[in-house]
């Protein structure tokens, strides 16, 4: 009995001191993993992020650049580290959603490898033409596309990326036959839908509109499940005859699995708190975001539910599956 009541005693007296060490979360740096090169939307997201939480916290949080390998690298460093809220990771929809299905052998399981922290941001993608074709609806581009099956194309920066499946999911919902014309990067593919040799392009917003402003690119849909503020006057896909139609690049705030729910949803409330603050919404749509919000367990199972859908995507649609390099 004395060794029960002792053993009792002591499992009190380790979880009192757990939830103390909880309650006083961060009490040393934080490093704040981004699997992707400096400059890009992750990293200045992510960088933002570290700015508010060491206000908030008291506690430097420092963002570490861990790009290749299509981020491969870097959310495997999150998945192996210790899960104890001192390693945290910006994840984005790429690295989540797509690469399960899109790579041979992926060192990182999305769902059970990872504790979701809070959904932050999503990037609205845009449909746009070429002025060269001569068309200003989505209605123009479906019926140019049906009367002549397979000889329009469409650019995307690359095999796999948001951009080229968001064509792909589109060009299976309306059921029209498109080329795909991969590019290494955005820069490439505006230059050439510009000039008329390539017939469309899916971007993110904040690449598009100053092309679309400029009259250099035809808005014909965004991809969002609304109206997006910066085109009011660009209807979105599921308004045009395609219900339940979206396709949007996203980011998010993570934890290796494991580490303790209270750290998790501490967390959480200090992104929530930031997406309340209009300065910081404000600032997401100069960087071409909308705020985004959500519980752990609402942003778990929304990756679950991405990663199932863009895996249907790509079966679909046929795309090799790539090897890690």
């Amino acid at each position: 009995m004395k060794k029960i009541l002792m053993g009792l005693a002591l499992a009190a007296l380790t979880a009192a001191a757990s939830g103390a060490a909880t309650a006083a979360y961060p009490e040393k740096p934080i490093r704040l993993i981004v699997p992707a090169s400096a400059g890009g939307a992750a990293d200045t997201l992510a960088r933002m992020i570290a700015k508010r939480l060491n206000e908030k916290f008291r506690q430097p949080v420092v963002v570490e650049n861990k790009p290749g390998a299509a981020a491969i690298i870097g959310m495997t460093d999150i998945a192996k580290a210790q899960p104890d809220g001192y390693t945290l990771g910006m994840t984005f929809s790429g690295a989540m959603s797509i690469n399960p299905s899109l790579y041979e052998s992926l060192s990182y399981d999305p769902i059970k490898d990872y504790s979701p922290i809070a959904m932050v941001a999503v990037s609205p993608l845009i449909i746009t033409a070429s002025p060269k074709l001569g068309v200003k609806t989505l209605g123009g581009l479906l019926d140019m596309a049906k009367k002549e099956p397979g000889k329009l194309t469409f650019a995307s920066t690359g095999t796999g990326s948001t951009q080229h499946l968001s064509m792909e999911l589109f060009r299976s919902t309306a059921g029209v036959d498109m080329m795909h014309v991969p590019y290494k990067g955005s820069a490439a593919a505006v230059i050439d839908v510009q000039s008329g040799l390539v017939s469309t392009l899916s971007d993110n917003a904040i690449t598009l509109i100053p092309f679309i402003q400029s009259g250099q690119l035809v808005p014909l849909a965004v991809e969002t499940a609304q109206r997006i503020p910066a085109l009011p006057n660009v209807p979105t896909v599921a308004e045009l005859g395609y219900p339940g139609y979206q396709a949007v690049g996203w980011y998010g705030l993570l934890a290796p699995a494991g580490t303790p729910e209270p750290i998790v949803s501490k967390l959480n409330g200090a992104i929530n708190e930031m997406l309340d603050e209009p300065t910081f919404t404000q600032w997401l749509g100069q960087q071409g975001m909308q705020p985004q919000r959500d519980t752990p367990e609402g942003f778990r199972r929304y990756i679950a539910q991405e990663k199932d859908k863009w895996a249907q995507v790509i079966k679909t649609a046929n795309v090799p599956r790539q090897s890690v390099r």
